[in-house]
């Protein structure tokens, strides 16, 4: 629970850093990159972790930290479009 919290919140920092871009009304591509690079940073932490001793890599973390990441993302996408006025 905590990995897909935190990784949560850093799709929405990923997505809120990638919107000061030229890529800024892409949403579609700033959904993309968030979850790639917040995916990608979990991936090699767990991959650091198994270098590590005393600390394990698991798949399960992976998993969270991804579904994390997902659901941050598209949440703060939501949030934003939902701000903007229609029209």
């Amino acid at each position: 629970m905590l990995h897909f919290v935190a990784y949560g919140l850093m799709g929405i920092l990923f997505y809120r850093a990638y919107q000061t871009l030229r890529l800024k009304n892409y949403r579609q591509m700033l959904i993309f990159f968030s979850i790639v690079s917040a995916s990608v940073y979990g991936i090699s932490d767990e991959i650091h972790q198994y270098f590590v001793p005393g600390r394990n890599a698991d798949l399960f973390d992976v998993v969270a930290d991804i579904l994390g990441a997902i659901c941050g993302a598209l949440f703060y996408q939501w949030w934003v479009s939902r701000k903007q006025p229609v029209g």
